[in-house]
């Protein structure tokens, strides 16, 4: 026989370790059998278990769904609710399933006993519409139709072939009666949502887990790449979010660069993932609704809002557009951002888009950089001097140009005498010059100053950068210096030598980050 001597405070300890190890559901029982004081609820702060899930098959795609806080139970119970819910509305706007409520409305044309969910969506659909100026359509169906058609039987289509059904779907009417759950569409129109749908139902989805896990701290919900967050995870301050690159969308890198998200969704469009594909041709998926053609050369475009709705719509209307109006198109909207990127690989972000940056990208977006140049025009001794036309601008480490410095010499027609930045940056025009130009100027000595924004305001980040100088002057010669610098924190300092149409130039460039 062994004998065991607990004293009180060990038999205490032991007891409160059994029940910490404890699941929730086991200990709920107990306390219910023993109906004791000794069991007091568990709180969100005690049970920090998250709710980890994936699915697949869900909308066409995959799911991850992640859920901090709260206890399991709800969690548990919260999920299955939000996959039913996800499920109910892909009953009513899937559009491969010929006995969902909106192909059934497509089919008999009318209904007065439209649900809910179809009444929004589509009045979200005309009011898009009516935004973008046409540009955003969920009227296409007919002419989605005739290309799924056109790629089962392997003939290409023409422009011909689909302009007069885009057209005739755009001028025609849809009546909406909300009070009477009344739709009516004209003969050529057939309903297609998928430019918003997704996000309407990630957002129905996202109230229902919200509701239904009082405590939660943080929730993620993404669907296929189109995503909410709510809250944020254990010691961070929002969810970090990596952006893919579009020319290589692995899941597991490849990314663009990050961001912090809370309370927000987000949603990406392009031109890559879907297409109609005609032996090795393919075809964006994504429409130029006044020709029913898809769009070539379009924008990748990634936009953040504070609904997934706007987000997925926002997406889709940039997807269509040149980068100038797609700039516009965010910058009129109260928080929306957006980045998109054209077919060059070029970058335009919206004004409030670093503000939504992540982590350390974050923290440098916030820097401070002090970028200061000496350069020197030559006193060249020639009895046909004429003064030389000087181009100094910044281009990213593809040089791709982001911000012009100086032009001297503003005339196109001596512009162009710096071939290098006339074939980069006049010609194209990709960076406005107009703030930026000056008169040629005598031989001397002489400084330039720069923040570190871009042409669009916002501060560039860490990483390498090319400095680009071109000189050249009628009846002389011609030089072109390429200046690799590094942004990076602290103080850097480049000296380079003179030659030819340039003179000795010192570069210092410092990064100053925020307490």
């Amino acid at each position: 026989m062994y004998f065991f001597s607990f004293s009180l405070s060990d038999l205490t300890s032991q007891l409160l370790h059994w029940v910490h190890k404890m699941p929730y559901a086991t200990l709920r029982l107990l306390c219910g059998i023993f109906l004791t004081s000794a069991c007091l609820p568990v709180s969100a702060a005690e049970n920090p278990q998250a709710l980890v899930r994936h699915y697949e098959n869900v909308l066409g795609t995959s799911m991850d769904l992640i859920v901090y806080g709260g206890v399991q139970t709800d969690q548990e119970r919260a999920a299955d609710n939000a996959v039913a819910e996800i499920a109910r509305l892909e009953q009513i706007f899937s559009t491969y399933r010929d006995d969902s409520e909106i192909m059934v409305l497509n089919q008999d044309r009318t209904t007065s006993q439209a649900s809910a969910d179809l009444l929004f969506v589509t009045e979200a659909c005309e009011s898009w519409m009516a935004l973008s100026n046409g540009a955003f359509s969920c009227r296409m169906g007919q002419v989605i139709k005739l290309w799924d058609q056109a790629e089962a039987n392997q003939v290409q289509p023409i422009v011909p072939n689909m302009l007069p059904t885009a057209r005739t779907a755009q001028q025609g009417t849809i009546q909406i009666d909300s009070a009477t759950r009344q739709i009516t569409l004209e003969e050529a129109i057939d309903l297609d949502p998928s430019g918003l749908a997704k996000g309407y139902i990630i957002d129905q989805a996202m109230t229902v887990l919200k509701r239904e896990i009082p405590d939660a701290t943080a929730i993620k919900l993404d669907i296929g790449g189109d995503s909410s967050y709510w809250g944020s995870p254990p010691e961070e301050d929002a969810w970090q979010v990596q952006v893919s690159d579009p020319e290589a969308l692995a899941d597991n890198g490849n990314f663009i660069t990050t961001l912090g998200l809370n309370g927000m969704a987000v949603a990406t469009s392009g031109h890559n993932t879907r297409t109609w594909t005609f032996g090795e041709r393919h075809f964006s998926k994504i429409l130029d609704t006044r020709r029913g053609w898809p769009v070539a050369d379009g924008l990748y475009s990634v936009v953040i809002a504070p609904d997934a709705v706007t987000a997925d719509a926002m997406a889709t209307l940039l997807s269509t557009q040149n980068p100038d109006t797609a700039m516009n198109y965010v910058n009129s909207m109260v928080g929306v951002e957006a980045l998109v990127i054209d077919w060059n690989g070029n970058q335009f972000i919206s004004e409030g888009w670093q503000n939504h940056l992540g982590g350390e990208l974050l923290r440098q977006a916030n820097s401070v950089i002090d970028f200061s140049l000496e350069y020197n025009i030559p006193n060249i001794r020639d009895r046909s001097y004429e003064r030389p036309y000087l181009s100094i601008w910044v281009s990213d480490a593809e040089s791709r140009p982001i911000k012009n410095l100086l032009i001297l010499g503003a005339e196109d027609r001596w512009a162009r005498t710096n071939s290098v930045w006339w074939s980069r940056v006049g010609r194209r025009r990709v960076v406005p010059v107009s703030n930026v130009t000056r008169p040629t100027r005598e031989p001397g000595n002489y400084d330039l100053a720069w923040d570190g924004r871009d042409d669009d305001g916002n501060i560039i980040l860490q990483g390498g950068y090319h400095l680009m100088v071109e000189a050249s002057r009628e009846h002389g010669g011609h030089t072109y210096l390429s200046i690799p610098f590094s942004l990076e924190e602290g103080v850097r300092v480049y000296e380079m030598k003179g030659e030819d149409e340039l003179g000795d130039m010192l570069l210092r460039v410092t990064l100053t980050p925020p307490d």
